[in-house]
């Protein structure tokens, strides 16, 4: 069985196909050869015979050096030819050919068949079998497929026999076309018709079968040529090609195993096979193996190019590693490489990420002092910037300055800027920026009606995001399902689940399909406000639709049930995920343990701790947590100062939620001694600092055993590290304060709070009221507080 018969019977091929000598007729523009033309004239191409006058020699000789210099022109060409056919003597095809070649190296393919369809009108110049290869690579290179079997008709017609040349220029285009099956016939055919495949042929074959995604019949080629003979041994171009096709699939380690391949059987990797897996590696975000292949690559002797420096300046970039692609930058002036517009808009870009506008604006406006003007990409970057750090006015001002330089805004940069003046809130502007936008020619696109609707949703301005939402379906614009999915994102975090789940009955009836992450969405909605129920409801319609929920639809469902304390209902879902083919994973062991320590079940969750490690799932940082906070809270003191033992002497890199949890469980337990150790030992600990909320614990602790001198200390060294006391402590401190029946105290508090324009919580109040009204001085303590509480009062 020949090789190509696996592919050619999963993929049929037209009946005008099936023989690669049969002439197209499709597409068919070229004329007739003229009846005086001897069918059997020779193929063999000749240089000018002997018998040429003198002075048609030097013209003809005229011809061909012009043709052969770099100085020649489409006009010069075409002066040529027409000098050539209105003259009495015929030029030979040999200067001909040079002068159909040289329009064919200009890439005028259009006109080569133009003067071809004029030879066949002319007498006595009889086309040769290279004529006809320029002619079908001509018809190959514009996509004429059809036209090129149709010139190959004429070829064998005029008695010519086709050369591995013009094969490959079939093969080649047909690949381009994505018919492969055919070129696969075509290859076959070459040596039916004694003409043997060579290199070039594979290397067509190759990338025509990588661009179907076709890697394994290539490759099965790929092993074929290296049993051949040495004109069709795998080159450098049979390498980069599915190397370069195999980082693309992501399949990067494949990638490394050709070169090894390539290197050991004495073919040398060129830039194209470098730039080919650093782009590889950096598609996956591996930007250590990225330049560990750079620096193999100069070790070889391979020069890196401005492509090679440019992919790995947008990986470091992506990494946060702005100011080392700099370096790179600076590297390729030093090197003699010139970087281009895309080297420094990438520098732009990375710095904006950064929030280090200072350094992308100075990259920016140093592209003129190296003759690179800005272009719409690089405007867009800095614009984005501006915006992301809230300094809006000066992204309008170089929008307004990118117009001034003649650079006409894309509908990126338009959909940047209407994004600022959503996340601003700035209605009419966005309404009249939409209209510069359409009167420039730039209609807006769905990715610019979303951005708008769903920053508008964003800021809970949901009359002007729906406004524009039918605005956009107004023009005919249908919102996709990533729109669908953030606005009832919005909407179930504003707790209007209802019209969330209202919204998306709409957008079903419009015919948009909702998928699985909509559906996740609503769930989770119900589950905020508690609706059970109606979460599960959701969930039934979703698998009803035929949708297979994933691992977090159940995560979803079972944090609403353990939230509302029926564990039993969590457990329930949670054995069911397997039987529907998903698996648990470290969220839903952790969200299970959350409920059972908040319901008190201890024991249980220690079972069920100890059945997550025999499943080899494995607890991260938040489960760990999750756990200590849940023994503190259950009294399990010891328990939890163990567990905390143990992780700080594995692999677990506890955080400052872990020793937070700990302090507070500590001090409830009456440790006193114990948790302000532990406090203490925060700073030794990996540079861990106390957040505010760790200052909280202490600070209540201490006041509820009554070291007042430790809390003034500890307020002071907070002001010391720069994290001043806020709202919400001073309020927990006036809290525990009143209940140690401490009224001056928490009177001075409270008077820190006024001066500051701290607000009081709800219960704050409340708790101040009650104590208040028991003392005498209750109107003069009153005078204190803010105004809403002397309204209260009254």
């Amino acid at each position: 069985m020949r090789w190509t018969s696996p592919l050619l019977a999963s993929s049929p091929v037209s009946s005008s196909a099936r023989d690669a000598a049969a002439p197209r007729t499709e597409r068919r523009v070229i004329l007739p050869p003229s009846p005086r033309r001897d069918a059997a004239s020779s193929s063999r191409e000749t240089a000018p015979n002997k018998n040429i006058r003198s002075g048609n020699r030097r013209l003809e000789r005229l011809v061909i050096e012009r043709c052969r210099s770099e100085a020649l022109t489409i006009e010069d060409a075409l002066d040529f030819f027409d000098t050539a056919a209105s003259a009495s003597w015929k030029p030979s095809i040999y200067a001909i050919n040079v002068l159909l070649n040289a329009i064919h190296r200009m890439k005028h393919y259009p006109t080569v068949l133009s003067l071809y369809n004029k030879l066949n009108q002319m007498q006595g110049i009889p086309l040769s079998i290279h004529t006809y290869g320029l002619l079908i690579n001509c018809c190959c290179r514009m996509n004429w497929v059809d036209l090129s079997f149709g010139v190959f008709g004429d070829l064998l017609k005029r008695g010519h026999v086709p050369n591995t040349i013009i094969f490959n220029s079939l093969v080649d285009g047909l690949c381009s076309e994505k018919r492969v099956s055919e070129a696969a016939m075509v290859f076959d055919r070459m040596s039916l018709m004694g003409c043997q495949p060579n290199v070039v042929s594979y290397n067509a074959l190759i990338k025509g079968l990588c661009s179907i995604g076709s890697m394994g019949f290539a490759m099965e080629l790929h092993q074929k040529m290296a049993t051949l003979s040495d004109c069709c041994k795998p080159n450098v171009v049979t390498y980069n090609t599915i190397i370069d096709y195999l980082c693309k699939e992501g399949a990067v380690s494949k990638a490394l195993e050709l070169l090894s391949e390539m290197t050991n059987g004495g073919v040398a990797p060129d830039i194209c096979t470098y730039n080919s897996i650093i782009h590889g590696h950096s598609t996956l975000g591996h930007w250590k193996e990225a330049v560990t292949i750079f620096k193999e690559m100069v070790d070889r002797g391979v020069s890196p190019d401005v492509v090679t420096f440019n992919i790995l300046m947008d990986l470091l970039c992506k990494h946060g590693k702005t100011a080392e692609a700099h370096k790179l930058l600076d590297l390729m002036n030093e090197s003699g490489k010139k970087p281009d517009i895309v080297s420094y808009s990438t520098l732009v870009q990375g710095y904006c990420q950064e929030s280090r506008l200072v350094d992308a604006r100075k990259v920016f406006d140093c592209m003129s002092d190296k003759g690179l003007s800005p272009s719409c990409h690089t405007y867009s970057a800095l614009i984005n910037g501006f915006i992301k750090n809230q300094k809006m006015d000066e992204a309008t001002e170089l929008f307004k300055k990118m117009q001034q330089q003649g650079l006409k805004p894309n509908v990126v940069t338009y959909g940047t800027l209407l994004d600022g003046l959503c996340h601003l809130g700035r209605v009419e502007d966005v309404g009249s920026l939409l209209d510069e936008m359409v009167a420039q020619g730039i209609y807006p696109n769905v990715i610019t009606y979303s951005s708008i609707v769903c920053g508008f949703g964003r800021l809970g301005k949901w009359k002007e995001a729906f406004q524009f939402l039918n605005e956009m379906m107004e023009r005919g614009i249908h919102p996709n399902i990533v729109t669908l999915n953030s606005l009832i994102d919005f909407i179930c975090k504003e707790g209007k689940v209802q019209q969330a789940h209202r919204l998306l009955e709409k957008m079903i009836i419009g015919g948009m399909e909702p998928d699985v992450i909509t559906y996740n969405t609503l769930m989770d909605g119900y589950c905020m406000v508690g609706q059970m129920n109606d979460a599960m409801r959701v969930y039934d319609s979703m698998v009803l639709k035929g949708h297979k929920p994933e691992a977090i639809t159940y995560n979803i469902l079972i944090d609403g049930y353990c939230k509302r304390w029926r564990i039993d209902k969590a457990l329930s879902l949670f054995n069911a995920m397997p039987r529907n083919g998903v698996q648990h994973t470290t969220v839903s062991y952790t969200t299970i343990l959350a409920g059972m320590y908040r319901v008190g079940r201890v024991t249980d969750a220690e079972k069920f701790f100890d059945k997550m490690l025999a499943a080899r799932v494995s607890p991260n940082l938040y489960t760990y947590n999750i756990i200590l906070d849940g023994l503190c809270k259950n009294r399990c003191i010891d328990k939890a100062m163990k567990l905390f033992q143990d992780a700080l002497s594995s692999d677990v890199n506890l955080n400052i939620i872990s020793f937070t949890s700990l302090i507070d469980g500590l001090f409830k337990a009456g440790k006193i001694n114990e948790a302000k150790n532990l406090f203490n030992a925060i700073p030794t600990t990996k540079g861990l600092k106390p957040t505010i909320v760790t200052y909280t614990v202490m600070v209540k602790g201490l006041i509820k055993e009554g070291l007042f001198d430790e809390v003034d200390y500890l307020l002071l060294d907070m002001e010391k590290s720069g994290c001043p006391a806020n709202s919400v402590m001073f309020n927990a401190m006036v809290h525990c304060l009143l209940e140690k029946d401490e009224i001056e105290k928490a009177m001075k508090i409270i008077r820190k709070m006024k001066e500051k324009s701290f607000s009081f919580e709800a219960s704050t109040a409340a708790q101040i009221f009650k104590v208040l009204s028991k003392d005498g001085q209750y109107r003069d303590y009153l005078k204190l507080l803010p105004d809403f509480s002397e309204h209260r009062a009254k």
